[in-house]
């Protein structure tokens, strides 16, 4: 069932991207751990979004893998875009990025209650300039 939901969730709004059906999948309290920090709420997640697509407005993530088990989904995206925006402190570059990530999410009554993501940032800021490559 909870990967059923996920399916859904990566195949209709992951693409579109539309506020109001982020509320068909998304908890009002969804809790969202990323990058050594925490964010609450639905309002505060599609914040978050928004701010993605306003650094990459070409944003695609492509599902690896998706594994479920009990409340929990994890799945391995790789995402690219273009780095036309603001991103981690760095303004647009015009640059192509290609990153490996991977999500825990936790559902209850058939929404997301909690995300832990986990992105490639070293590599992303590589990509954009940002950082020399090693």
């Amino acid at each position: 069932m909870n990967k059923r939901i996920m399916e859904r969730y990566t195949s209709e709004y992951l693409p579109g991207r539309d506020p109001a059906l982020a509320s068909k999948f998304v908890s009002p309290d969804i809790v969202v751990h990323s990058g050594g920090q925490t964010w609450q709420g639905r309002d505060t997640y599609l914040g978050i979004v928004a701010a993605n697509l306003k650094a990459f407005p070409d944003l695609k993530w492509t599902v690896q893998d998706m594994r479920a088990e009990g409340d929990t989904v994890a799945i391995r995206y790789t995402m690219t875009g273009t780095h036309e925006g603001p991103f981690a402190g760095v303004e647009a570059t015009g640059k192509a990025i290609r990153s490996e990530s991977m999500a825990f999410y936790r559902l209850s009554h058939g929404k997301i209650v909690e995300e832990r993501a986990q992105l490639d940032m070293l590599g992303i800021l590589r990509q954009m300039g940002a950082i020399p490559a090693a």
